[in-house]
């Protein structure tokens, strides 16, 4: 009996052990993706036209110094394991393609050169602005286990009555590289029941009652709720971002729901239910 007892006690705490330095190894092999950083500022002050001959027709005729400036620092993603490389690139490449709009064919450090001279090229041609920037400011960040979440940070000005901000999240699986999409989290015939909590959360997050009282605050006037797709698959819980005017006029400014994965453990996806 004794033996029996001493038997099963070795056998538990062997199966222990093995769980720990497999859950080590996990969290090892999501944290040997690092990341670096590309920064690049550029200012140009265009001066005043003093002729309208053949030099307004090749750039607009001000009266005054037009100033612009673009800065851009994103993080991207580097490893010196072989195998997370591929990983890496397909991630940078998404970053380039789909945040910058430039060709993954190049380097990330070409790229970023690449879109400050279009951001150029569209102040000289703008014939309005006089002030002009545009600032983006990448950061990539460990969420769940597997995903890392990546925010882009826009602040930009090309005349109008005020500046804009605008955030995009975007979600990468650190296994494969792959883009995380909404439907992959939550399946379709799901969403409705989604959209229905993180109805009900905004409104505990602002402390009303009714979709009547949110049209009273100037929320959900012009649009019906609905399921951000800038949404953050962190470690604790799901963070749905609204830009400025997403639900609400530019006064109100941008909003965080966040749920927890109790809130969804019925509607998220099977596959990533288990990545908690």
């Amino acid at each position: 009996m004794k033996r029996h007892i001493t038997y099963y006690t070795y056998l538990f705490l062997g199966i222990l052990l093995y769980l720990s330095i497999n859950a080590c190894d996990t969290d090892k092999g999501q944290h040997e993706i690092s990341f670096y950083e590309v920064e690049k500022m550029e200012k140009m002050t265009e001066k005043p036209v003093e002729s309208e001959e053949n030099e307004a027709e090749l750039k607009p005729l001000h009266l005054e110094n037009r100033e612009m400036e673009v800065k851009v620092k994103m993080q991207f993603l580097k490893t010196d394991n072989d195998n997370k490389k591929k990983v890496c690139k397909l991630i940078n490449d998404q970053l380039m393609e789909v945040l910058l709009k430039q060709s993954s064919e190049q380097n990330t450090d070409d790229a970023v050169s690449q879109y400050i001279e279009e951001v150029k090229k569209d102040f000289q041609s703008d014939e309005v602005a006089s002030v002009y920037h545009d600032y983006l400011d990448g950061i990539a960040e460990y969420g769940m286990k597997n995903v890392i979440n990546y925010r882009l940070l826009e602040d930009f000005f090309t005349g109008g009555a005020h500046p804009c901000k605008q955030t995009t999240i975007l979600r990468f699986n650190t296994q494969t590289g792959e883009f995380i999409t909404l439907d992959a989290v939550f399946p379709t015939i799901n969403h409705p029941q989604l959209q229905n909590l993180l109805l009900a959360k905004l409104m505990k997050d602002l402390n009303v009652h009714s979709v009547h009282e949110l049209h009273k605050m100037g929320v959900l006037e012009m649009t019906d709720m609905f399921i951000s797709n800038n949404f953050a698959l962190r470690d604790d819980s799901i963070e749905f971002y609204y830009n400025e005017y997403d639900i609400a006029p530019y006064a109100f400014g941008a909003h965080t729901i966040c749920v927890s994965y109790d809130d969804v453990k019925d509607i998220i996806s099977t596959t990533w239910e288990n990545h908690k």
